[in-house]
């Protein structure tokens, strides 16, 4: 477990080490991590961003912490670790693009924190509006605004557009204030797998696609997600599920001009899509490796398809038991200032739901077979406005070719 923290002043005494300390016992925490210090630099203003590692954790365990050093302590908090294994029940919460103002999902967030209602965050690209705004002081309100969430639940995030920054290659805010696991095989942190009972997931670069000379960078990545999910098709008695996490979408009924809609877009989500003749695309590696969900925002609605591949939808019988072909989630309506996202008067034939109002998913893993889905309406009481079983046979094999 990573534990992140921000501090505005230096340590009175160069000599202080600063630390997590933790343990089963709210009122004794006898266990401690040292913590490395960022000096985080940005815009004239500047502030101390410490890492620590907490290693050796008791599985199904609630631990009790507090953050700082001999110089002044935080309130105590507390995380619960999962299970030991790989089948076990957990739910996700799953969102992009909320902001600082007109958040709508906040209130409902920081009840399912608080009340267990998941276990962990994938927040899929766009912070704030914006990490970097006014000298990075709406990046500092907004991880304010998110504390009682991401003090307690782990929070896995992917940059989405509203994480550029200066030039196309910064993403200077997203880089120092969020940790994720290392990629072995670019120094960059956009993208990413880890493992949660079974379910492997895979957090992807949509941004890249928007580079200028992507060529490289676009390559680097999908050579390590054409082995990344070559090793978790293979260790599907593990991790039965794959789902991978983008911002930008490459299947969307966006209606042309909207919220999200820059001029590009077509002809680069085709491109992400699909790939030319200098980069390759996102969908035949998912196809290939028989990616089961893939969850993106950017779209300022909800936007749930039939299974989809290669633009044919699967809707014979159950379409979504034994699924043909990966199913695609649009959760970018958490809430921000740039409102909804308008349709298209008619859906298109992949498209099975769509609802044009704030919310967030709750993917409920239930265990090697079966995954519940529930999209909730921000907009109304937290009520669920869709909701979808996802079912395989154990030991099922997509024969997508």
């Amino acid at each position: 477990m990573v534990i992140m923290w921000t501090t505005m002043q230096a340590l009175n005494n160069p000599s202080t080490v600063p630390q997590v300390v933790y343990g089963v016992n709210p009122f004794y925490l006898k266990s401690s991590s040292n913590a490395s210090i960022n000096k985080f630099v940005y815009n004239g203003g500047q502030q101390y961003i410490y890492t620590a590692t907490l290693q050796n954790l008791t599985p199904a365990t609630r631990y009790y912490y507090q953050v700082g050093s001999t110089e002044g302590w935080s309130s105590t908090w507390n995380f619960t670790t999962f299970p030991s294994g790989n089948n076990f029940p957990y739910t996700i919460a799953i969102f992009g693009d909320l902001g600082m103002t007109d958040g709508a999902s906040y209130p409902f967030l920081k009840q399912g924190a608080a009340n267990n209602q998941f276990d962990i965050v994938f927040h899929i690209g766009d912070f704030a509006y914006n990490l970097f705004t006014n000298g990075g002081k709406v990046g500092d309100e907004w991880m304010r605004e998110m504390q009682e969430i991401m003090a307690t639940k782990p929070y896995m995030v992917i940059a989405g557009n509203h994480e550029w920054e200066s030039d196309q290659l910064n993403f200077t805010n997203y880089r120092n204030r969020f940790s994720v696991p290392i990629n072995n095989a670019y120094n960059d942190s956009q993208f990413y797998s880890f493992n949660v009972g079974p379910v492997h997931y895979v957090g992807i670069s949509s941004e890249y696609y928007f580079y200028e000379n992507i060529e490289p960078i676009v390559n680097a990545q999908y050579q390590w997600l054409v082995n990344d999910l070559k090793t978790a098709d293979s260790n599907r008695q593990n991790q039965p599920w794959i789902i991978a996490g983008q911002h930008r979408p490459y299947y969307s009924s966006e209606k042309e001009n909207s919220c999200c809609n820059e001029v590009v877009d077509n002809y680069v989500n085709y491109k992400m899509k699909d790939g030319d003749s200098t980069v390759p695309g996102l969908e035949k590696p998912y196809l290939d490796n028989a990616v089961d969900m893939v969850f993106w925002g950017h779209v300022h609605s909800y936007e749930r398809t039939y299974p989809v591949a290669n633009m044919t939808a699967y809707k014979d019988g159950n379409p979504y038991h034994n699924p043909k072909a990966p199913v695609y989630i649009c959760t970018g309506g958490a809430g921000s200032q740039e409102g909804h996202t308008n349709f298209k008067h008619s859906p298109s034939p992949w498209s099975a739901q769509r609802i044009d109002r704030f919310g967030y998913t709750l993917l409920h893993v239930y265990n090697n077979t079966h995954l519940y889905m529930e999209q909730i309406d921000a907009s109304n009481n937290g009520t669920v406005m869709d909701s979808v079983w996802i079912t395989k046979d154990q030991g099922f094999q997509r024969n997508f070719w």
